[in-house]
């Protein structure tokens, strides 16, 4: 069952047309308005964000702090008590599926309350003195203490996640593990059969002493709130070889019908149609095709992350199978068995680009969530990993 969790603030400039559909925004509001309301430091491509800029002009002190974000006003969601999409992918996928769903549909409590009261600067001074999410604590004094006050998870003094790091360097330092693959998408034109050359998650965890008893998985997470859930069993997990499948890219079935990528550097002894030779891992790869990954940044104009690195989660397909065009580029009329399979293994889904952080799951009962919204791109320019969550001490 889906419950919804966390905070965040109303979408933003790239949806200001949308925003301006909501009573209370006027689309008169002159530049000079616009101008002079605070600059907030809300997710990256949000900066001008009405509502961000409303609380850090009543709550100064909480210019760049993780509550100048979206996450202050509007929910994630949740699947068997984890975060299984944060806020901002949470408002945009309801956007994106064309039901008639809106952003208001993610406001927690206390967005609800803001947005109730008139959703402007008067609106949060009406609110002060209420509790909005009911956990004993007036919303005024949440804010002031950089809590949520629209999560009853977030309270004033509470202790928040113990992180771990792991420095990029560290993690080449360790035993490393290379893996040639398929790796399937979904909706892109393009799959790949590629060599990812990291650290198995196992390795890496058992690096850091961190006892997974009772764990029940782990979620990755990128800076831009995606993240991914992968079941505790992936962990330790050989799986199976994938498939091998030769001459579909563009040089020999055309524009118009090519859809696999292969590298330059073959491996030897490859067989069209049969297993690749070798094990494959979960793991935190670094390389590809022998070449750093390249560092991951924020497209303002889409909300999307563009490069892979300098980490990203590998997960061979736990079904190996033929490549697939994507689903947008299906019926191809190419007529050749290879167009888009609902029922394949497209595993480059759950291999999340620019990871920050791994989620040992569930977190610890009464412990704040890791606030990756903010300062999350750091780690990307740091080369850094975080680990926290179940028995990271």
């Amino acid at each position: 069952m889906k419950k919804r969790l966390f905070g965040f603030s109303l979408l933003v400039s790239v949806l200001v047309l949308f925003l301006c559909a909501f009573p209370g925004c006027d689309e008169s509001d002159d530049e000079e308005e616009m101008e002079a309301m605070v600059s907030s430091r809300a997710y990256k491509g949000h900066e001008n964000d009405i509502d961000s800029n409303n609380l850090v002009s009543v709550y100064p002190s909480l210019v760049g702090t993780r509550l100048d974000d979206c996450q202050t006003c509007h929910t994630g969601e949740i699947e068997d008590g984890q975060l299984v999409s944060s806020a901002c992918d949470y408002c945009h996928k309801l956007l994106l599926d064309e039901t008639g769903h809106t952003p208001i549909e993610t406001l927690n409590a206390f967005g609800i309350d803001y947005y109730d009261a008139g959703r402007d600067m008067n609106a949060l001074k009406e609110i002060k003195d209420k509790d909005s999410d009911r956990d004993g604590y007036p919303n005024d004094e949440e804010l002031m203490a950089e809590r949520y006050p629209g999560s009853e998870m977030s309270q004033p003094g509470q202790q928040v996640a113990t992180l771990k790091i792991v420095t990029l360097d560290e993690l080449k330092a360790m035993p490393s593990h290379s893996q040639f693959m398929l790796s399937n998408t979904t909706k892109q034109q393009f799959d790949d059969y590629v060599t990812y050359k990291g650290v198995k998650i196992k390795d890496l965890l058992d690096s850091q002493g961190i006892d997974l008893s009772g764990a029940t998985g782990i979620t990755i997470i990128a800076p831009d709130g995606y993240m991914k859930s992968l079941p505790i069993e992936y962990v330790d997990k050989k799986f199976p070889q994938p498939l091998f499948y030769s001459g579909l890219d563009v040089d020999t079935q055309g524009p118009d019908c090519g859809f696999v990528i292969y590298p330059e550097d073959m491996p030897a002894g490859l067989v069209d149609g049969e297993p690749i030779s070798g094990e494959h891992y979960l793991i935190m790869a670094y390389e590809k095709d022998g070449i750093p990954l390249d560092t991951s940044y924020l497209e303002a104009s889409s909300g999307r992350i563009n490069g892979e690195g300098p980490l990203r989660i590998v997960v061979p397909q736990t079904d190996p199978g033929q490549p697939d065009r994507g689903l947008k580029y299906s019926p191809s009329g190419c007529d050749d068995g290879y167009d888009f399979n609902e029922d394949a293994d497209h595993n480059a889904g759950a291999m999340v680009r620019g990871v920050i952080a791994i989620r040992i799951d569930p977190m610890p009962a009464g412990v704040e969530e890791f606030d990756y919204m903010n300062g999350g791109w750091a780690y990307i320019d740091a080369g850094q990993l975080i680990i926290y969550g179940h028995n990271v001490q």
